[in-house]
């Protein structure tokens, strides 16, 4: 995943984080609050593991 979608990706999840209290308030009910923490929750692990898996390069520059 490039960075570039990476970061799109987080800013929908934030959007629909905040669109989710924004509803509970409109509402008035808190059924929309018990699901406002899995955006944010997806956040971290899209950062985490967005990679696909691919190793950080190492390089050795201290061959002797």
């Amino acid at each position: 995943m490039s960075d570039r979608r990476r970061l799109a990706a987080m800013i929908v999840l934030f959007l629909v984080g905040f669109g989710l209290v924004a509803l509970a308030s409109a509402a008035g009910s808190s059924w929309p609050l018990l699901l406002a923490p899995l955006p944010y929750a997806a956040i971290p692990w899209l950062v985490v593991h967005g990679d696909g898996g691919r190793a950080p390069a190492v390089r050795d520059d201290d061959e002797g």
